[in-house]
């Protein structure tokens, strides 16, 4: 469970333990109801009768999801699984009656089964009592029906496959702002970030060290490497075959830090700084329990060489330190408008269905995933429409609402703004035209299209931002035409969708005359 329980009786009919869902409202887990927010309550007395094992692994996920996803959506996979069991009257979940549940569902109402098979798989993936991992193998093959066309954007559309461009934009764009305002720790955001952009296994993420660290130099400059361990192969021990991964520098920079700071609590642990052989060798995450527990320098090198992986971060607690993480992430997707769901599997769909559809396929997908064969290279991508589907003119004013990608905060005027008195603050387009105030004194080479995403721009309710709509809009055209690919116009997806939303708001503002503190504040 997330956190520390607070028991406070002895005994399953009597204990107490407490959690707070993502709206902040605390639920007690043995409890008969969880009240989740103002609305919503689910009350476990409507659940069927089934198999005690499987009641308590399926209330431990769904403890879960109402620490990290909204209140509906808990509701929403409470409702789908209880449906399941009236359908199949059976006392477990099995793949006999996922099969059976998924022919008894008519084309319009198959995306029910999504949701559905996303909780399955997240909670397979927690590790929880009461379901047979063979349950997430047969899931992982399926393909279900979407649901009609806007109808992922007007409900709480829940799903179990690839992120979209913009989805993991915003998840991206949020991770980087919360840990330049301190709401992730470095551990979280490289661990984070480590999963998003390689698509590699947590367990090989924890298995690297900073000797795996690599920068090559050519005439074109440098080139940044991780060495990284590869999992599931016969035959090898821990750390025993390695493939090798381009990665970009903000990553690789990242995780040098989180090593450098692991090499610091090693020392520090031990009461000696460490040899720089020996530094190389100190996991990029640790497991803090452990390394606590160190006696010395010899302990240490004793410790490395009978037991390699003692001082590596555990499963486990890697399980922990990415839950942490989505309980405070507030990203949300331009699909359901819902927070956006992840788990270390979700971004190894997403990473082989974007390679997929840029062409790569077989044998260097497989490589890319780091598979051996390329039997299971179809489990990890999909082709939905609605996932590759490109934002645009017409979509965007709808979803923008719902992707919330605009991070700032909107004021009347510059007299408002934090550094009100400082003429560098102030934004302005490619016209000369003022937007905003920029609201820290770091130093930043972006220009002001990425000021829309950047949770220290303070746009003006009066500011010229239809222009810069225009041409974010003029320029996607130019390049549809020119026959730019996709992927390249769906770069400036998020931006377009931060624009849209600015608009929107100083619009209803001013014809609603809300104040700019409700606004701000939700």
């Amino acid at each position: 469970m997330a956190g520390k329980p607070i028991i406070t009786k002895v005994g399953r009919e009597l204990a107490q333990e407490w959690h707070v869902s993502k709206f902040g409202y605390k639920f007690d887990f043995y409890g008969d109801e969880w009240q989740l927010d103002g609305s919503i309550t689910i009350r476990f007395r409507r659940l069927r009768e089934i198999d005690p094992v499987t009641e308590m692994g399926f209330k431990k996920s769904l403890c879960r999801y109402a620490e990290e996803l909204s209140a509906h959506h808990t509701k929403n996979v409470f409702e789908r699984f209880n449906k399941y069991f009236e359908f199949t009257n059976d006392a477990t979940i099995t793949v006999d009656g996922l099969v059976n549940y998924r022919a008894s569902l008519t084309s319009d109402k198959e995306h029910q089964l999504g949701g559905l098979k996303a909780f399955l798989i997240a909670w397979i993936d927690l590790g929880f009592e009461g379901i047979d991992s063979e349950i997430a193998k047969f899931l992982e093959k399926i393909r279900l029906r979407g649901n009609r066309k806007g109808d992922a954007v007007r409900s709480a559309c829940p799903d179990s496959g690839a992120l979209t461009h913009n989805e993991m934009g915003a998840l991206i764009s949020w991770a980087a702002n919360a840990f330049t305002e301190n709401k992730l720790s470095l551990c979280e955001y490289a661990y984070f970030l480590s999963l998003a952009l390689t698509g590699r296994r947590g367990v090989q993420i924890c298995a690297m060290r900073g000797s795996d660290l690599i920068v090559r130099e050519d005439s074109n400059g440098n080139d940044y490497v991780v060495n990284c361990p590869r999992a599931k192969q016969r035959g090898t021990g821990f750390r025993g075959v390695f493939s090798q991964l381009p990665i970009n520098e903000d990553l690789f920079l990242m995780l040098k830090n989180q090593w450098e700071s692991s090499v610091d609590k090693v020392e520090k642990a031990i009461g000696a700084k460490l040899p720089h052989k020996d530094k190389e060798e100190v996991p990029i995450f640790i497991e803090l329990g452990r390394v606590g527990s160190l006696c010395g320098y010899d302990d240490f090198v004793n410790r490395m060489k009978s037991t390699p992986d003692y001082l590596h971060l555990s499963i486990g607690s890697a399980n922990i330190l990415l839950r942490e993480v989505s309980k405070k992430n507030t990203a949300r997707s331009e699909r359901t408008g819902d927070y956006i769901y992840f788990f270390a599997r979700r971004f190894r769909y997403t990473k082989g269905t974007n390679l997929a559809r840029r062409g790569i396929t077989g044998v260097s997908l497989a490589a890319v995933l780091d598979h051996s064969d390329t039997q299971n290279v179809g489990v990890y991508t999909e082709n939905t429409e609605e996932a590759a589907e490109q934002i645009n003119e017409i979509m965007a004013p709808a979803l923008a609402p719902l992707a919330q990608a605009f991070a700032g905060k909107l004021i009347a005027s510059e007299r408002d703004a934090i550094r009100a008195n400082d003429p560098h603050s102030r934004i302005r387009n490619s016209n000369a035209n003022g937007l905003g105030n920029c609201g820290t004194h770091a130093f930043c080479a972006s220009g002001y299209r990425a000021c829309y995403t950047c949770n220290n721009f303070q746009p003006w309710l009066d500011g010229h931002h239809e222009e810069v709509l225009e041409t974010v809009l003029d320029e996607r055209k130019r390049q549809e035409s020119a026959g730019v690919s996709k992927f390249v116009i769906q770069a400036s997806d998020r931006l377009l969708l931060a624009v849209q939303q600015v608009i929107q708001i100083c619009k209803q503002v001013k014809a609603e005359g809300k104040k700019l503190l409700e606004v701000n504040n939700g």
